[in-house]
């Protein structure tokens, strides 16, 4: 009996493991999704720069298997992510810069949604 719930809470700890490993890019997908952010800096257009780190990170997590848009993806997979609420303003400043035409976004708005987006994608290499 003894051995039996040994067995059992041995069985537990490896399914619990396995179910709170962190997922990342498959290898097959990592090179892709690396040249794409090694790209992000050579983008000079600030509010461009910001499109390009969400559509980025957006790439990253369909590569995990998730479908959806940014924001359905972030409501269900953001708090996986190093740094959920700054993803979630940068992924706000992108939504504006794609919908308001006039919009004029600063050097610091964009470094820092683009900083954010990139460690965001990062962290799921």
């Amino acid at each position: 009996m003894e051995y039996l719930i040994a067995i059992i809470a041995l069985v537990l700890m490896v399914v619990f493991f396995m179910l709170s490993r962190k997922k990342r890019i498959p290898i097959h997908a990592r090179s892709r999704i690396q040249s794409l952010i090694n790209h992000i800096p050579s983008v000079k257009d600030q509010a461009k720069r910001v499109l390009e780190a969400d559509k980025v990170l957006h790439e990253a997590l369909k590569s995990l298997g998730v479908q959806g848009s940014m924001a359905e993806l972030l409501r269900t997979h953001g708090s996986k992510l190093p740094n959920e609420q700054p993803v979630w303003n940068a992924h706000k400043l992108r939504n504006r810069i794609a919908h308001e035409p006039q919009i004029v976004v600063s050097e610091r708005e964009a470094t820092k949604a683009t900083e954010a987006l990139l460690k965001a994608t990062r962290s799921l290499l």
